[in-house]
């Protein structure tokens, strides 16, 4: 159970003897929206690699060193309308080095990295911060060479062209981040460290009341947070498509449809069962009938999305096959709607999800995670009720689930050189 440090800050302590590490993350919260998202992308490649204590790489990457290899980072996230900026640390647990215990040095660290960044003037540290901001763009730049990641940009763009802070990159947004000041930055990183909502979340050999000690020294202050909405529900519209042409050799053939089903609320599972059957596995129907069964694509799968209700296909596909593909994958939704599949595959497709969700137990990332995410939604599903529920899926369910997809956008990258 979470326990509340201060109004707005959040404790939850995962104690477990399962891992030979302690692994600590610090979240900042809020509503999303690209400038806050960009923000947070430069704030990150800032804050990961300096601070006044440790000003450079190699001063931070020696201080990790001497805590027996400790891990340090800092990254970006975005659940349906909210945000977050997370700083994470892994250390060993004190039964491996002698009983020394890192837990008060790991969050004496993490507190100094957060609260004392490199600052000049008022403002981040100059040399710094130009050379992280040259790296950021630098990096943004170059994922245009990414195509498979390019097709899915171009996608979001068009699906999400009413909603800017879901067609945006989680990587930020390159004219935005070009437009931010070392000085105009330090005052939104001073705003978000003051009203963001907190949630620190330890999982590992601990206790929550060594943690509640060691975090005195963080004076943790009271926040005014409003309950916000988590899930973003897009209304249905036209469907709209783009063709764009680029000297490749594999084509991209992206898909967004509407399923108007949202994370943990009424359908959620049998979505999920759905997907797995659709293109969600290695068993799906789009990989074994798209890119098996008729050599149509080099790549073909599809992705459930429940904090938006959105279901995504991706392929890599010869561009003379683009409308043999859209065709089948068509053919695909309405065998599921009429129920045409094995039981089998509905089988395979269950026990692989299950086991999916059960190696994830395994995982000190996804248990923070899942922490992380419970708290946001104020509810909690447990592995085994998760597994029930998905058991509880029929071959009925899924048929209806497939009868509520809606194509929305298509997306088609063409290889020019492949005429």
């Amino acid at each position: 159970m979470p326990k509340q440090l201060a109004k707005g800050v959040w404790l939850n302590v995962i104690p477990t003897t399962q891992f030979k590490t302690i692994s600590m993350t610090v979240d900042f919260i809020a509503p999303g929206n690209v400038q806050e998202l960009s923000n947070r992308i430069l704030l990150a490649q800032l804050l990961e690699t300096s601070s006044a204590q440790y000003p450079t790489q190699t001063s931070l990457a020696q201080k990790l060193s001497m805590m027996y290899g400790a891990s340090y980072g800092v990254n970006v996230f975005r659940y349906g309308l909210q945000e977050g900026l997370r700083f994470s640390s892994t250390i060993i647990n004190d039964h491996f080095i002698g009983g020394e215990s890192l837990l008060a040095e790991m969050v004496a660290f993490l507190h100094s990295v957060i609260y004392q960044p490199l600052i000049k003037n008022d403002a981040f540290e100059p040399v710094t911060f130009t050379r992280q901001k040259q790296n950021l763009m630098a990096y943004l730049k170059s994922l245009n060479d990414d195509k498979q990641y390019y097709a899915e940009q171009q996608l979001s763009q068009l699906y999400f062209k009413n909603e800017p802070f879901f067609a945006t990159s989680l990587y930020g947004d390159a004219q935005t981040i070009n437009a931010i000041s070392a000085k105009s930055l330090y005052v939104i990183y001073q705003k978000l460290l003051a009203t963001n909502q907190i949630q620190i979340t330890v999982a590992g050999d601990v206790s929550e009341t060594n943690l509640v000690s060691a975090l005195e020294d963080w004076q943790l202050a009271d926040r005014q947070i409003a309950d916000s909405e988590l899930i973003y529900r897009r209304p249905q519209a036209e469907m709209v498509s783009k063709t764009e042409g680029q000297p490749l050799q594999q084509s991209k053939l992206n898909m967004a449809y509407k399923l108007p089903v949202y994370y943990r609320e009424t359908d959620f599972y049998k979505a999920l069962v759905f997907n797995g059957l659709f293109g969600g596995t290695p068993i799906s129907m789009l990989f074994k009938n798209v890119r098996e069964k008729n050599s149509l694509a080099y790549y073909a799968s599809s992705r459930f999305d429940g904090f938006t209700g959105t279901l995504l296909v991706q392929t890599g596909i010869d561009q003379s096959n683009e409308s043999a593909v859209k065709a089948i994958i068509a053919e695909q939704l309405d065998a599921i709607a009429n129920g045409q599949f094995s039981d089998e595959v509905f089988d395979q497709v269950v026990a692989s999800l299950i086991n999916g969700r059960e190696s994830r137990l395994d995982s000190q990332r996804a248990l923070v995670n899942q922490a992380m995410l419970d708290q946001l939604l104020h509810s909690t599903v447990s592995a085994a009720d998760w597994v029930k529920q998905i058991k509880r899926v029929t071959r009925e369910d899924v048929a209806k689930m497939a009868k509520q997809v809606h194509l929305q956008a298509v997306y088609f990258l063409k290889g020019e050189d492949a005429k």
